[in-house]
């Protein structure tokens, strides 16, 4: 393939840097390396040795890194092999004040011990990270929620679509995409955009997901809903870290993976492997009544049974080279490989007015599809000697494809028993899908002074995409077979947008500051349908829509001294762009009476958006409480819509358009709470009312409502060593407004327990929808007809999972022990905590 060709030559030349990159044995330059440097380090809050912190020596002038190494658990420190010159020695940790002590080694003393050295804790750094002796399963912020995926039991061995339904706030549909108040969120894998689904995303590769509920100017504008950014593991600590997996559950599931972390001086390496499979038995129901002129003319019932399989296997291949102490070059590579196969069995009945029977049918659908995923990624960061000033340069290279295949026989009976003029009638859905993506971003951070910062940057993405489908439908009538050119496409989209950007922040006081940017963004879209026509966009097309491309945010933020209280009031203007799901000609769904596929014709939808949020700490800070208040309004919003099938109008075809408006808003509360030990407990719901409005070609159809979700997560660990966790997730949502009626409510409860048989061997037990009660429908009502219908994702499962950790930690992972003498009777400390 030949886009894999300079990925590979970037392999070679980074293997050759990596070569020439080593340091001679002899020494460094003109200064021989015969001098060590050792002391002991103390934990000022505690007055016990403070182990793992890091020791790095630098040159006095300039940046040159002599050496460095982890404090061992008694607290004690040696760097060997030192030039004979002046130097800094630094010892940091996270959560205390950096120490910096100069010393100078020459011929006459080679040795110096530092003696005793305090670290004290930072009070400001522990506001940020959450330095304790258990990590949170979730940390609330004023402006996102960070969630830990290791620290969730359900999760073990599953994908990223199980990671996001546990999140506050998030819900997940049948088919596996996810929701913030009513709408898609923008997924970005370390920051960074990706064609990845998350169910190509195993579970165990996540060390944490960061939910921004209004992103400001600097990142996409395309963020009406939100951002998930997925963040994977990286370790950043000296010597090597990693995991084995495995796991077996009923419906035929298994998952094994694993993944390794390296760090040795200025060179780190990650890799990862996932193989996951799993099967459902689940079903389905339709219930519809047809209607004319206000009046029922009849009734169509139908029950479906699935059986269904996937699978996903895939790894990932990162290295960061640390230039110097100010550069960093990383260069990472990821593949995932997904498919899936399924059987529909569908039985229905036609019924007339008085429910009469006028004929029964039976339809069999058997589909299957394959995906390849690869993403590619070279990242460049340097930081400048004045403190917070950076600049990062990056290039994304995303390719996606696919083929799928689905085959539906339908079969007509009377109601003697004999079968139906037309029937059988068998059709054929043959698709594939060609796709990639090229992204270059730049980002600039300069602090004017102590109580300003002015961040700006550049971006620019190109996503081109070919997309086929032929439906071809045969049956005694037609004798022969034919492509039904109403639901066949051929179709080609490029897709362009370049973007530039700059936010300003400006401390107004000792309690509030602001921060204030504009983001403009230049958008091409084209879709070319053969035999069908051309659609296209364009903003700003000269000067006309330059309101399309100008996207400005104001934040004002109101901070209370030594507390986390926070008070944060921001508005923004945002694109909501189609989902490629949306967009895609793809027969996603289908049965005797309805049939699912995207629109390449919609256009995206603009929003303002305005928000309030409220963190305040209570209970000494064992509790957290997140309340919000956000408003939405929209215009051309793209929403779901049926209607009659041209070729067939007693088939619904389901899509999307854009309507002319909407108007959301709502309340949100997100209560974290520690009351005892061992014991967390996060409780979130959001009350929202939601206003659409169709377009005039629709008939101007208005609805309206209230909707409400709430989400429950108890994890509690306890045993005499605190080596048991038990944890209940729960969540509810209640039925909420669409275009044309609205969604079922959907309910459901998760249970896990873990055992830690040893420091780094773990087993799960989990059970996934206690009461098998997960479903997600719809009501449709419409003056043609009015249909409730429910499909589900997966059925009640049990599964176990078993995880080893192992890992060291050593500043000189790859030299000889020989080169590394040790005090006379001090233990080697190397083994790390995982």
């Amino acid at each position: 393939m030949h886009f894999l060709r300079p990925l590979l030559l970037l392999a070679c030349f980074t293997l050759s840097l990596f070569t020439s990159a080593q340091p001679p044995a002899t020494g460094r330059g003109n200064m021989p390396s015969r001098g060590r440097v050792y002391g002991k380090v103390i934990d000022a809050s505690t007055n016990k040795p403070a182990e793992f912190a890091t020791v790095s020596v630098h040159a006095a002038v300039g940046d040159e890194l002599f050496g460095g190494t982890i404090v061992r658990t008694n607290g004690d420190f040696m760097v060997e092999e030192l030039p004979l010159a002046p130097m800094k020695v630094t010892i940091s940790f996270i959560g205390y004040k950096t120490q910096v002590v100069p010393v100078t080694l020459t011929r006459e003393h080679q040795e110096r011990d530092l003696g005793n050295i305090i670290l004290q804790p930072d009070a400001e750094v522990l506001k940020e990270f959450e330095v304790t002796g258990e990590k949170r399963t979730s940390v609330m912020q004023v402006d996102r929620r960070v969630y830990h995926v290791d620290k969730d039991l359900t999760t073990q061995g599953a994908s990223a679509v199980e990671v996001m339904k546990n999140i506050p706030g998030l819900s997940v549909d049948v088919e596996g995409n996810v929701q913030l108040r009513g709408s898609n969120p923008q997924i970005l894998i370390d920051g960074r955009p990706t064609m990845m689904t998350l169910d190509m995303i195993p579970a165990e590769d996540i060390d944490r997901v960061e939910l921004i509920t209004n992103p400001s100017a600097a990142f996409d504008a395309n963020t009406t809903a939100g951002i998930l950014n997925v963040v994977l593991k990286k370790s950043t600590k000296p010597g090597y870290s990693g995991q084995l997996q495995a796991g077996a559950g009923t419906n035929d599931r298994y998952q094994f993976g694993g993944n390794l972390n390296v760090k040795d001086g200025r060179w780190a390496f990650n890799l990862s492997y996932n193989f996951n499979k799993s099967g459902n038995v689940t079903n389905g129901l339709t219930r519809r009544t047809d209607r004319r002129s206000g009046g029922t003319t009849g009734y169509f019932d139908q029950d479906t049974d699935s059986r269904s399989s996937r699978m996903m296997n895939g790894g990932r291949l990162g290295v960061d080279w640390q230039m110097n102490n100010r550069s960093t070059l990383t260069v990472s590579q990821s593949i995932r490989a997904f498919s899936h196969a399924g059987t529909d069995t569908q039985t229905s009945q036609t019924m007339g007015v008085a429910r009469e029977l006028l004929a029964h049918g039976l339809q069999i659908n058997g589909s299957k599809g394959d995906r390849l995923g690869l993403t590619s990624q070279v990242m460049f960061r340097h930081r400048s000697p004045k403190a917070g000033k950076e600049w990062t340069m990056d290039l994304t290279y995303n390719r996606n494809q696919g083929d799928n295949r689905s085959d539906q026989d339908l079969y007509t009976y009377l109601p003697s028993g004999s079968l139906a003029t037309g029937s059988p009638r068998a059709q054929d859905n043959i698709g594939s899908s060609k796709s990639s993506s090229l992204t270059f971003q730049a980002d600039f951070i300069n602090p004017l002074s102590e109580n300003s910062k002015l961040e700006y940057g550049v971006k620019s993405h190109l996503a081109p995409d070919h997309t086929r489908l032929d439906v071809l439908v045969t049956s005694p009538t037609l004798g022969t077979q034919v492509r039904d050119s109403s639901l066949s496409n051929d179709y080609e989209i490029r897709d362009n947008i370049n973007a530039a950007y700059f936010n300003w922040s400006q401390k107004l006081s000792d309690h509030w500051s602001m921060m204030t940017g504009l983001r403009f963004e230049q958008t091409w879209f084209e879709a070319k349908v053969k035999d069908k026509g051309t659609f296209r966009y364009r903003y700003p097309d000269g000067t006309d829509n330059l309101g399309r491309a100008l996207f400005p945010s104001l934040y004002l933020v109101r901070r209370w001294k030594d507390s986390e209280r926070e008070v944060q009031v921001n508005f923004s203007r945002k694109i909501e762009r189609p989902r490629h799901w949306q967009i895609m000609p793809f027969i996603m769904f289908s049965d005797a009476r309805n049939v699912r596929i995207g629109n390449p014709t919609i256009a995206p939808a603009m929003s303002n958006l305005a928000e309030m949020n409220h963190l305040l700490p209570f209970l000494q800070g064992k509790g957290t409480w997140l309340t919000s208040v956000f408003g939405r309004y929209t215009t051309d919003v793209i929403t779901g819509y049926a209607t009659p099938l041209a070729s067939d109008t007693t088939i619904l075809l389901n899509t999307f358009i854009n309507g002319d408006h909407s108007t959301s808003g709502g309340w949100e509360n997100v209560i974290k709470v520690d009351p005892v030990k061992g014991l967390q407990i996060t409780l979130s719901g959001t009350i929202q009312y939601t206003h659409v409005a169709l377009g005039s070609a629709q008939g101007g159809i208005r609805n309206e409502g209230t909707n409400w979700d709430s989400k429950l997560v108890v994890n509690y660990r306890f045993g005499r060593t605190s080596n048991w966790t038990a944890q209940v997730n729960g969540e509810y949502e209640s039925p909420r407004v669409q275009a044309q009626g609205r969604t079922l409510s959907q309910y459901g409860v998760d249970a896990s327990m873990s055992h830690d048989f040893t420091r780094k061997l773990t087993g799960v037990l989990s059970v996934n929808d206690v009461f098998f009660s997960r479903r997600w429908g719809n009501l449709l009502d419409t003056p043609l007809l009015l249909q409730e219908s429910y499909r589900r994702r997966d059925m009640r499962y049990v599964r176990f999972t078993l995880t080893w950790k192992f890992g060291e930690q050593n500043m000189s992972l790859f030299r000889k022990r020989g080169q590394q003498p040790r005090d006379p009777g001090q233990g080697s400390g190397s083994e790390m905590e995982m």
